[in-house]
């Protein structure tokens, strides 16, 4: 079963070392067998070694055995009993054969067993494990029902806090990303940081020409009914050797990155922001601030806090990089000061209860990562895990993410995008019920020759192009059940530039004063139109390359269909029907390339009463009563 294994490195695909049981068949009776083919091999990369995979079998088991079939490789691979807390060695298997099945004795009684593979020449194919249940295996527990957000909260986009909020105004939320350093220290040399912490927002440490004020900044996004989430990233100048870099993990030299209490100095400064920004009031004598900041806590100004951005990033060294149990370590702490062992004024939680606390937004879109977490909290939180959102990145192209192969933007549902999501979705439904989901950096650039980039398709225009995959993402992320997407990115950076994200915005660059492209109409036009309405399902279209989905409003009683061909070929279908039972009085919107609202039209109708659609890959919104809707 694939769900007992969990990958603690979230490198790989672990399932293939169970995935062909009837080639493996009995090795240990049998001695020769068939020959399993699919070779379990992690990474290449040296810092993510050693690999190690953890198999739950759910409950108390006597484990006297394992077989592995070795191909080719030679190295060791160690096995261990015990848990997260106390693993024991307890067999060793030195890989020095071919095609051929080797074993060790384990002879413990464990729950888990982990398979340690020392660098990337330990490969094997297949296991059986040989063993009896001590006890009874517990079912899968059943899916908990997750009630989908109003658009208008799901629909969000990543930005800066300096972005014009009018043009921002096109989405409902905003990512922002937030630099620890502007909160402390900037880059004053001479400043001491932990313990005696001086932080500052009104103003903040950011003083060149004007002071930036995040009091002022984020009661302008309330003001106007933006629903601003920082994601406070980097590590603070003050906690680096001279050769450090920000991106690095926020712990001082020496500390064990696995251990809650080596991030007190991030938990502190997650405390301090949520206790400004959150919705509870602290004592003043709890606040550390610069001597011109007000002493003012529970602004209620910021409903989510997000605690650093992908945390999974291999690109700038092991330095940077988070396992898993690392960071299930630094969310620990960030969290609510690690169960609050880390005593008073560490953690969001602990300064606001109210809050709700994101975790880093994962490069990899990686179930396994979240499931290596939960390991790591069901042994060392008891059970609780440190995060109220669940958080992850996806690049929809030809290599599956943000790769350094990238060679080409692909359509979200030639990406199956929804189809990823809702794996995700229902081991949230199951074994995290009430966790929230966020989709927190996807998008396109319009930059033909960047990796992430575009091409026109027809007569469409890279501009065109990117505007419909963008809304047809937004689609498929709300029908796979995600509560928060944020497209990457508002503004472009340097479109003439075709490294990836450069071209990425909605909106051209700020000397061209940040002028809309039609994705920023075309976002603005679903944004008025499915305001106040929730995915409620998908239609089947019986058409094979058409998509319709279903949303229903929370207040007037209407449904909106959104239909579209999900290809990507300039594909169109004329008089398509479709197939609902309220069909009179129904209105076709159309998004507009000029306009912040969508055209709305009467519907057309065959002469037996059917509505009648010309579809393309650009979706329209059909408004109907809700009453008898299917």
């Amino acid at each position: 079963m694939p769900e007992m294994l969990i990958n603690l490195s979230a490198q790989g695909d672990a399932t293939l070392l169970i995935n062909e049981p009837n080639t493996a068949g009995d090795p240990k009776k049998n001695g020769k067998t068939g020959t399993p083919e699919g070779n379990f091999f992690a990474s290449y990369n040296k810092m993510y070694y050693p690999i190690q995979v953890v198999i739950d079998l759910g409950a108390l088991h006597s484990i006297s055995e394992i077989f592995v079939f070795n191909t080719h490789d030679i190295d060791s691979l160690f096995f261990f009993t015990g848990s997260p807390k106390n693993w024991t060695k307890n067999g060793t298997i030195y890989l020095d054969g071919y095609n051929i099945w080797e074993s060790t004795s384990i002879g413990k009684n464990s729950r888990y067993l982990m398979i340690e593979f020392p660098s990337s020449k330990a490969n094997i194919s297949e296991i059986v494990l040989y063993g009896k249940a001590l006890e009874a295996t517990p079912i899968i527990p059943k899916r908990t029902y997750h009630k989908p957000p109003l658009f208008e909260s799901f629909l969000g986009i990543n930005a800066n806090h300096n972005h014009p909020l009018a043009k921002l105004s096109c989405v409902g939320t905003v990512r922002e990303y937030h630099n620890w350093q502007w909160d402390e220290g900037n880059d004053d040399p001479s400043y001491e940081g932990y313990t005696n912490n001086q932080f500052g927002w009104n103003p903040s440490w950011v003083k060149e020409v004007s002071p930036w004020n995040f009091d002022q900044t984020y009661s302008q996004f309330q003001l106007v009914k933006l629903d601003v989430s920082p994601c406070l990233q980097q590590s603070a100048p003050y906690m680096l050797e001279n050769d450090g870099n920000t991106a690095w993990k926020p712990i001082s030299k020496g500390d064990d990155p696995e251990i809650p209490s080596s991030y007190k100095e991030h938990a502190r400064y997650m405390f301090q922001f949520s206790a400004r920004y959150g919705s509870t009031r602290v004592p003043h004598q709890q606040l550390m601030l610069q001597s011109e900041n007000p002493k003012i806590s529970g602004m209620n100004l910021i409903n989510y806090v997000e605690n650093w951005n992908e945390p999974d990033n291999w690109w700038s060294g092991r330095e940077a990089y988070f396992t898993p149990f690392e960071l299930a370590a630094m969310c620990s702490a960030d969290y609510d000061g690690h169960l609050g062992s880390l005593g008073l004024g560490y953690g969001a939680k602990t300064a606001d209860p109210n809050i709700k606390f994101v975790m880093g937004g994962l490069a990899n879109m990686s179930l396994e990562y979240i499931k290596a977490m939960k390991l790591w909290s069901d042994h060392f939180r008891n059970g609780s895990f440190p995060a109220d959102v669940l958080n992850f990145h996806h690049y929809s192209n030809t290599s599956g993410g943000q790769d350094t192969n990238l060679k080409q933007a692909i359509s979200p549902e030639d990406d199956s995008l929804k189809y990823k999501l809702a794996e995700i979705i229902e081991y949230r439904d199951r074994y995290l019920p009430g966790k929230e989901i966020w989709l927190s950096e996807f998008g396109y650039d319009t930059n033909p020759n960047s990796p992430q980039g575009v091409k026109a398709i027809g007569k469409n225009d890279v501009f065109e192009v990117q505007a419909q995959w963008l809304v047809r993402s937004y689609l498929e992320i709300a029908a796979a059940g995600v509560d928060r997407a944020h497209l990457f990115f508002f503004a472009d950076l340097n479109s003439k530039n075709p490294n990836k994200f450069n071209s990425s915005g909605i909106v051209n660059e700020k000397w061209f004063k940040f002028q809309p492209k039609i994705s920023w109409y075309y976002i603005y036009c679903i944004k008025n139109a499915l305001t106040g309405y929730r995915f409620a399902s998908e239609i089947t279209s019986n058409h094979p390359d058409v998509n319709i989905y279903k949303f229903e409003s929370d207040y007037d009683g209407t449904c909106l269909y959104a239909a579209w061909c999900k290809t990507s070929t300039d594909k169109k279908v004329s008089n398509y029907i479709l197939d609902i039972q309220d069909k009179q009085g129904a209105k076709v919107l159309e998004l507009s390339a000029t306009e912040r609202k969508a055209t709305e039209t009467d519907a057309k109708y065959d002469t037996k009463g059917n509505i009648l659609l010309n579809l393309s890959e650009r979706p329209i919104l059909i408004r109907t009563s809700c009453r008898n809707s299917k």
